[in-house]
Parts: C-alpha cells; sequence; structure tokens
C-alpha cells in the first residue's frame, strides 16, 4: 500500500496500545465515588483533558467535556497524519458525527431543552468546529438553526430546509433527521466511486450504516399511519443487505416483532432478537437500536483484523475510540446517579 497508509498506520498502531481494556474498565465500575474515577482516568491518556475540563466545570460535566476535547484531539490528530484520497476517506468517515451532531441541537430545540444539556452531547469530529456548534445551540428554534447553517454556508442546511415546510406542517422531527441521514449517506456513496481496496473498506462501513437507518425506519413506520404510495420516499438507497424491494415489503408488516423476524437471513437478525427481548420488556424501540448501533460498533472494530496497510486499521480505530467514550461517558452518568453495577456493565461495549 502507499507511503501514506504506512506512515499514518504506524502512528495509529501506537495510538490503540493505550485504548481501555477490559480490566481497567471493570476498576472504574467497582470505584466509589467521582473522585476516585477521575483520579483512575488522570492516569490514561485523558490526564490533561479531565484535568482541564473539572477545573471549569467540577463533577460529571467537567470529565466529560474532557472527555469530549480528548476526542477531538484525538481525531484531528488522524486527520493530520494522512493526505490527498486517504484524508478525503477519513473525512467521509468522520462525517456521520456532522449528522449526529445537527440532529443533537434538532432534537434539544425540539423539545425545548436548555443550551447546556444540548452542548454536552456533542461528538465535534467532523467539520462542524465546536465553537459553531455551540451557536447552533443557542439558536431559539429549528427554524433559527437551519438558517445559521444557511448562513454559514453548511451543505445540510439544503435537506433541512428542503423538508422544513414539513417539519412544520407535522412537527415530525424524523422527517428532517431522515433527509440529513440521505443527504449524508448519497453524497458519501458519491464520493466512494472509485474501485480501490482502502474505497471499498469505507463503503462497507457507510452501507451497513444506511441498512442500519432503513431498518430503524421500518420500525418507527409501524408506530405511524403511512400511505402505502408515501412508503418509497422514506428509503435510502446504498444499503448491503437493504434493498428497495425489501424494504417496501417489511414496510407491509405491522409490527416490530414480524420485521425482525423477516430479517432472519440477514447480518442484523441476531442484534435484532436480542433488542427484540428487550422491546417485549419496555414497548420501547430504542433497546433495539442500541443492539444495532453496538452489531455496528463491532463490526467496524473488526476491521482491525483486516489488511494492515489499508485504511481499515484508521477506520477500526475512529470508531474504537468512540466507542470508548462512550463507555465512560456511561460509567461515569451510572455511577453519578447510582445505576447499578450491572447494569453499568450490560451498557457497555466491549471488544
Amino acid at each position: 500500500m502507499s507511503l501514506v497508509y504506512d506512515y499514518a498506520n504506524t502512528r495509529v498502531r501506537a495510538m490503540k496500545s493505550y485504548l481501555i481494556d477490559r480490566v481497567f474498565y471493570e476498576r472504574l465500575i467497582e470505584m466509589e465515588d467521582l473522585n476516585e474515577i477521575i483520579a483512575a482516568l488522570e492516569k490514561t491518556p485523558y490526564k490533561k483533558d479531565i484535568e482541564e475540563g473539572v477545573l471549569r466545570h467540577p463533577g460529571v460535566p467537567g470529565i466529560e467535556e474532557g472527555l469530549r476535547r480528548n476526542i477531538i484531539k484525538t481525531y484531528s490528530k488522524i486527520l493530520s497524519l494522512v493526505e490527498g484520497e486517504a484524508k478525503e476517506l477519513v473525512k467521509i468517515v468522520l462525517g456521520r458525527w456532522d449528522v449526529h451532531n445537527i440532529k443533537t441541537v434538532l432534537r434539544g430545540k425540539h423539545i425545548g431543552a436548555p443550551t447546556e444539556a444540548v452542548t454536552e452531547s456533542f461528538i465535534p469530529a467532523g467539520e462542524l468546529t465546536e465553537p459553531f456548534l455551540i451557536e447552533m445551540a443557542k439558536e431559539k428554534d429549528v427554524k433559527g438553526i437551519i438558517d445559521l447553517l444557511a448562513t454559514w454556508g453548511v451543505s445540510y442546511a439544503k435537506p433541512l430546509t428542503e423538508h422544513f415546510s414539513e417539519y412544520a406542517r407535522t412537527l415530525n422531527l424524523a422527517n428532517l433527521e431522515l433527509a440529513l441521514d440521505r443527504f449524508y449517506y448519497e453524497n458519501a456513496l458519491r464520493s466512494l466511486r472509485k474501485e480501490s481496496l482502502n474505497v471499498s473498506f469505507v463503503k462497507e462501513v457507510v452501507r451497513r450504516e444506511i441498512d442500519f437507518v432503513n431498518i430503524m425506519t421500518l420500525l418507527r413506520l409501524t408506530r405511524e399511519k403511512v400511505e402505502a404510495e408515501e412508503i418509497e420516499k422514506f428509503f435510502i438507497e446504498g444499503g448491503k443487505d437493504i434493498t428497495k424491494e425489501k424494504f417496501l415489503t417489511l414496510a407491509e408488516l405491522k409490527s416490530p416483532e414480524e420485521i425482525v423476524n423477516s430479517l432472519k437471513r440477514t447480518p442484523y437478525y441476531e442484534a435484532l432478537k436480542k433488542g427484540l427481548e428487550e422491546y417485549f420488556k419496555s414497548g420501547l424501540v430504542s433497546p433495539i437500536q442500541r443492539r444495532m448501533e453496538e452489531l455496528i460498533v463491532r463490526k467496524s472494530i473488526a476491521l482491525f483484523k483486516a489488511d494492515p496497510l489499508s485504511i481499515a486499521l484508521i477506520i477500526a480505530y475512529i470508531w474504537a475510540k468512540f466507542n470508548e467514550v462512550v463507555n465512560l461517558r456511561i460509567i461515569i452518568r451510572g455511577k453519578s446517579v447510582g445505576m447499578p453495577e450491572k447494569k453499568i456493565r450490560e451498557a457497555l461495549v466491549l471488544v
């Protein structure tokens, strides 16, 4: 492979050696209070960022700020290690967090959440910087967010503007979120037309995520009354296993259970089945989504075992780092509210 990947992968391989292992997670879970957890994290690469975060915001908010700043620095470092096609491919992978962050702001304004509650969930790893995201979070409503994106020339303003009138009429935020997803994935696939090993690795990740979005859309549609002729507009092209024909067939089913059982021959069935068991207990679709997210994380991190001289190692590390921060957030938030250790362990994704 190219010298670009050879150099970058050498550096990323060294960064991988500092990822937190199961033993350390277990130690954190067994700790009695946040001060003990902070002391433990100060013996990791999070040390400086945690110290600065806690200095500004004592307790959980400070720890989370430290985690957020650390992942921003980490992803920025990865981008600095690559150039040319490699940089563009890494930007496509990181672009999903731009979508995540815009959705976070939209959801916050949709329910009237305070600005602080919105900003603490940001992962500014893509093109949108943290200062810009904070400005978005200060807007009064969904329309203000879209207008700001348009004023700053952010491409995601286009799909949001096109679907805003529908949102204003129905107050259904899912349609705006779907428009964002479609815009990101269509542009990503358009940029991944070249035939090469590195492109194929990125495309595999993107196509799996498209399947995930389509499956979650199908589960959501079981709770909404949508005319048959309208179903097709909810489908996103380009997935691995969920074709348009399959999507339309599944859309005729009436319950999450029927949809999950109809996906037995796909790579997603086992994850969906686990989520369905939790759905029966709670009546919520969110456990199914969490299980699907877990599958995507595991599949992406599994790329550590792929060609060691390709972009696969970088993709795997990006996802492993993200998963690590999510796991740490779960532990910190869980300990702060007295969540049982068993529940915390069940919520983690350990790979």
